[in-house]
Formats: C-alpha cells, structure tokens, sequence
C-alpha cells in the first residue's frame, strides 16, 4: 500500500479557520498511539503566493465507505475518546457553554431545549471527549481492518461522548421520525456502555446527551430551517417530550 499526498488551500476566512483547526487537532493526535494509521498526518503548513493558508497532508487511500456503524467505528470513537478525555458537570464543559453563546434571541423552543438538556445532566457527572465533528461515512474510509477518518476541521473538545456515534447513525438518512431516533438512541447507548463502563448510563442521561446532539447541530448550521437537516432535527426537538425519558 502506498501513501498519497492531499493539498488542502483556504478561498476564504472560514476555510482558513477550518484547515488552522484541522493541522492543530492533527498535531494532536499524532501523538496518539491507538490512531496511527488511521488519522491524516500533517506534514507541511504554510501560506501560498496569494496569502492563502494551505496544508499539506500524508493520507491512506482507503477501499471505499460504508454505510453500518461496526465495531471498527465504535473502536476508532473510544479510541478518539481517550485522546482528550476529562470527567465532569455538563454545565463547565466546553459544549455546554458553546450552546449558551449560540442560542439565537427569541427562539423559544431552542432556549427551552437547551433548559431541559441542563436540568436532566444537572446532577451527572460524566466523560466529555474530543468529537471529529463530522464523523460520517464521506469522511471515513476502510482500510486493511481499520478506519481512515479524513476532515478533522469541525473537531472540537469537551463533546458529549455520544455526539459522533448519533452523528453517524443520524445525518446519513436525515432521521426525522421518532421511532428511527430510539433506535439511533440504543445503539448510541450499547456503545456507551462499552467505552465507557464505569459511568452511569441510565435513560435520561441518554436522551438528554441525544437533545445535546440535536441542539448542537441546529446551532451550528444556523438554524435556519431551509437547511434540510436543520429542518429534520427541529422536528425532532419539538417531539422531545415523545422520546426524551423521564
């Protein structure tokens, strides 16, 4: 197998903060031994003669993409899980807060979504990880019995540990029924509670951390409802009191 190389250039400030997150986060995880081989590796950064920024990345060409969330997804995300890892309060993480600044004035069902994510995590104390951000089947690719995972410009810490599993099962099909969300909610539970046992995943905790997820994608899209998926995970807020426990 051999290696190829994959220039990434910024057009304009948005994609500049984009490839600045990503040869950060990559940095980062360079030094992650369970992730060799299957994380892009970083191996130039500059500004071309336009002022762009750009980066120069060593990438594994990959057999192709699937659609299943298998072993070697959950594998990769407690892997990934256990690169920038801290236990604590919903309300101090960087998520949390990330959701209060994004709030839009005058939406009352999205302040009122985030006041019930707050209640239900109120007294759970938990893992809050590192997300790839866009974990999805356009950005992974198999390779030999691992997963490549390419795209790391939308990463962030102090994410829910069940952002990228929901993420996953939910943006390729647009979930917008309920019956569909629970069963995204128990696989994105079985995988809790084998990366993470010795927290308490009861129901609640499970349905709060899955309106965190929803919320989270709203916000960053804008909330604009055009948006298809902006639409779908509205519907799905606005169900809540249907598939939220307890």
């Amino acid at each position: 197998m051999y290696d190829l190389r994959l220039v990434k250039t910024a057009t304009d400030a948005d994609t500049a903060r984009r490839l600045a997150r990503e040869a950060l986060w990559l940095r980062q995880l360079d030094t992650v031994e369970t992730l060799k081989g299957q994380v892009p590796e970083l191996i130039d950064q500059g500004t071309d003669a336009k002022g762009w920024p750009y980066i120069v990345l060593k990438i594994q060409p990959g057999t192709g993409e699937t659609r299943a969330f298998t072993g070697g997804h959950a594998k990769f995300l407690a892997s990934l899980g256990k690169a920038r890892f801290r236990a604590t309060d919903f309300e101090v993480t960087g998520k949390c807060q990330w959701l209060q600044r994004s709030l839009p004035a005058g939406v009352p069902l999205l302040e009122d979504a985030y006041y019930d994510c707050e209640k239900a995590l109120l007294y759970w104390t938990g893992p809050y990880v590192l997300s790839q951000g866009d974990f999805a089947p356009w950005n992974i690719r198999t390779f030999g019995s691992q997963l490549f995972v390419f795209d790391w410009g939308q990463a962030y810490a102090d994410a829910s540990p069940l952002d990228d599993v929901l993420h996953y099962l939910m943006v390729q099909r647009r979930l917008k029924t309920v019956p569909l969300l629970r069963k995204a909610m128990t696989r994105a539970h079985d995988f809790a509670l084998g990366a993470y046992p010795e927290w308490t995943w009861r129901p609640k905790v499970i349905g709060a951390l899955t309106l965190v997820y929803l919320l989270g994608v709203v916000l960053h899209r804008g909330a604009q409802r055009a948006d298809p998926l902006v639409d779908a995970y509205w519907r799905l807020i606005e169900k809540r009191t249907a598939w939220m426990p307890g």
